[in-house]
């Protein structure tokens, strides 16, 4: 019964180790995008790294949306003192915090390829 009970424990910790995976160190561009968007910039550039942008928002709300499932799941007596739900919680603000973020990212560069496609035409 002992064994059964540490298993039980550690799948219902699974949730907590995504906690952990936040990666608020990594770039969500690619080095050779960032490069050209500082040196060159062009339209196509730009309207790329909204797609990357675009991609990691819809991503990291799903993402939000899987811990929102998570803490519904936990039962009144799995988490009496709400540490648990307390930690998932607050994964899932950042989630949507980042998320945001990376919608705010992906209407700026979508507005400025946007504009230099705009420019583009009208010098032809």
């Amino acid at each position: 019964m002992r064994s059964n009970k540490s298993i039980l424990g550690v799948l219902a910790r699974l949730p907590l180790i995504r906690l952990f995976n936040l990666k608020w160190y990594s770039r969500v561009l690619p080095a050779t995008l960032e490069e050209r968007l500082a040196s060159t910039g062009n339209a196509d550039d730009h309207l790329a790294a909204a797609k990357v942008y675009q991609s990691k928002a819809q991503e990291l709300e799903a993402e939000a949306v899987e811990f929102e499932t998570a803490v519904s799941k936990i039962g009144p007596y799995e988490d009496t003192k709400g540490f648990r739900r307390g930690a998932l919680m607050t994964a899932v603000q950042e989630k949507r915090h980042r998320a945001k973020q990376m919608q705010e990212l992906y209407a700026a560069h979508l507005g400025k390829a946007q504009a230099l496609h705009g420019t583009v035409q009208s010098e032809r």
